[in-house]
C-alpha cells in the first residue's frame, strides 16, 4: 500500500464537510470507488498534533488499484481547493 497526505488541515469541520462532499462514507473513513463499485482509495482524516489540533488527510491506496495514483491526486486537489494545504507522499 501507498499512502498520500494533505496537510496542514486547520478545520475537521472543513475537512469533514470537503470530504462527505466528494467521496462516499463509511464511519470516519471516506472511500474512493471505481465504476465497478470496487475501492481504490481509503481517505481518513488523522489528527497530528493535539495541542494545536493540527489534521492531516491521510489517503491509501488499495493494493489492487495500486497503479491509479492519478485518481487519488485528483481528489486530494480538488480538497486541497477547498480547505488548503500540501499534497505529498510517502515516497
Amino acid at each position: 500500500m501507498k499512502s498520500y497526505f494533505l496537510a496542514p488541515i486547520a478545520s475537521r469541520d472543513a475537512a469533514v464537510a470537503a470530504l462527505s462532499s466528494a467521496l462516499s462514507a463509511e464511519g470516519e473513513t471516506w472511500l474512493l470507488k471505481n465504476g465497478d463499485g470496487d475501492v481504490m482509495a481509503y481517505f481518513s482524516l488523522v489528527e497530528t498534533d493535539s495541542t494545536t489540533g493540527a489534521r492531516t488527510i491521510q489517503a491509501d491506496v488499495s493494493g489492487r488499484h495500486y497503479e491509479r495514483d492519478a485518481d487519488v491526486v485528483c481528489v486530494l486537489e480538488s480538497l486541497r481547493q477547498k480547505i488548503g494545504g500540501e499534497i505529498t507522499n510517502d515516497a
